[in-house]
């Protein structure tokens, strides 16, 4: 099975110098943002099947691999609810995959939910809200979940394509919408959970959809500090 990998970018230019300790888990942080996106769409492998009482069945988590972290169970456990969908504003849509995130390195749990029309990922990191301030102020808006420092962006990504020749091509590949949301509401230099959504065809998923899932999934998560 090939699938693309897909380069995850800021959807900004020319940014000035970034503090070593920020720029040191912002880097961290793109190259597993990077992975989130797998590419698989356009290769058939999440085309709609013609029984269509099959896309009905609810589709289980993935066992961990032996390189992915202790929490992996529950955060995928909270991301793949049966109401995913309806939270998505995509009610019809329907759950295809719920996997460890692709290239996934380090030792925080990351999971993607892939449904046939959007794709959404759950991460834990230490990379905080106020790095993310730091690191990309200008495009980076200021946010609150259940009254939680947050912080919204946006991303682009470069799918690179197996070719039939050897060698990989690349293109577009759709926007992300991110939302950064501090564990604890009084530590915004704190751990946090990171969501990531984005549609096959590329429009933006609307930042209440994502605070409405935000607000939805974090409280269930194990590490999210009730205020």
């Amino acid at each position: 099975m090939e699938a693309e990998n897909v380069v995850e970018q800021d959807n900004e230019q020319g940014t000035g110098p970034v503090k070593d300790r920020a720029g040191v888990k912002v880097a961290v942080a793109a190259a597993l943002l990077c992975a989130i996106l797998a590419g698989l769409w356009g290769t058939g492998q999440f085309d709609s099947p013609s029984d269509q009482a099959e896309t009905a069945k609810p589709v289980a988590c993935e066992a961990p691999r032996p390189t992915d972290a202790q929490g992996y169970a529950a955060v995928c456990a909270a991301l793949n609810r049966p109401d995913l969908p309806a939270l998505l504003g995509t009610p019809t849509d329907h759950v295809v995959v719920a996997h460890p995130m692709p290239m996934a390195i380090g030792k925080e749990p990351m999971v993607e939910v892939r449904l046939q029309h959007v794709a959404v990922a759950l991460m834990e990191s230490t990379f905080s809200v106020d790095d993310r301030f730091e690191m990309r102020p200008g495009l980076t808006a200021q946010a609150t979940v259940l009254g939680h420092p947050a912080a919204t962006y946006s991303s682009s990504t470069i799918a690179f394509v197996p070719a039939k020749n050897g060698k990989a091509d690349t293109k577009p590949g759709p926007d992300t919408r991110n939302i950064l949301v501090a564990q604890d509401a009084k530590a915004s230099g704190g751990r946090t959970f990171e969501l990531v959504v984005s549609r096959e065809d590329g429009t933006d998923i609307g930042d209440p959809t994502l605070n409405r899932l935000a607000e939805t999934l974090l409280p269930t998560l194990p590490g999210w500090v009730a205020s």
